[in-house]
């Protein structure tokens, strides 16, 4: 037998409870102001504040902490690269979670991470990097890559990639 009588008083209470709460700790902006309105707001990591999700004014990344570089904070220079494969042996520090590749060249360049000096990448295989760009990427293991241009380079194609956390 059901006893809607109580069960409306809980739901009640606990409505109650929750109304106060808010009103006794509530959200606040970075500026300061209440977070109010039907907007989806995403947590800031500072202790009951709340900015906007999404959208021009607030854009959503992936990965939201700086980079910070680790082992000697020197880059790992392909030097060299042109449209036959190159294989690199290469060493992660024990503390990177991700790289940072920036390809100064003129053309695109494909990078993979190979077991050894005799395999290599191809025009199909391995991961794409714009022509002058950069992007920051989670990591695994690698001990050997193979890079190939996807074109003749205009002029010196040398790829660097910098191991780090965050990014």
């Amino acid at each position: 037998m059901c006893r809607p009588i109580p069960t409306l008083a809980l739901v009640a209470a606990v409505l109650i409870g929750l109304t106060a709460q808010a009103a006794w700790e509530p959200w606040r902006q970075p500026d300061g102001s209440s977070v109010t309105g039907d907007v989806l707001f995403c947590a800031t990591g500072k202790l009951r504040e709340a900015v906007p999700c999404g959208g021009s004014v607030s854009p959503m990344t992936v990965l939201a902490t700086p980079f910070v570089r680790s082992g000697a904070g020197d880059p790992i220079i392909f030097s060299g690269v042109t449209t036959t494969a190159k294989q690199f042996a290469i060493t992660k520090p024990t503390d990177a979670t991700s790289y940072r590749f920036v390809n100064p060249c003129n053309v695109d360049v494909r990078i993979r991470k190979v077991a050894s000096l005799s395999e290599s990448v191809t025009l199909t295989t391995g991961t794409r990097f714009l022509a002058r760009s950069s992007e920051t990427l989670g990591t695994s293991e690698p001990q050997f890559v193979s890079i190939i241009a996807t074109a003749a380079p205009a002029g010196d194609c040398a790829p660097e990639l910098q191991y780090g956390r965050a990014g």
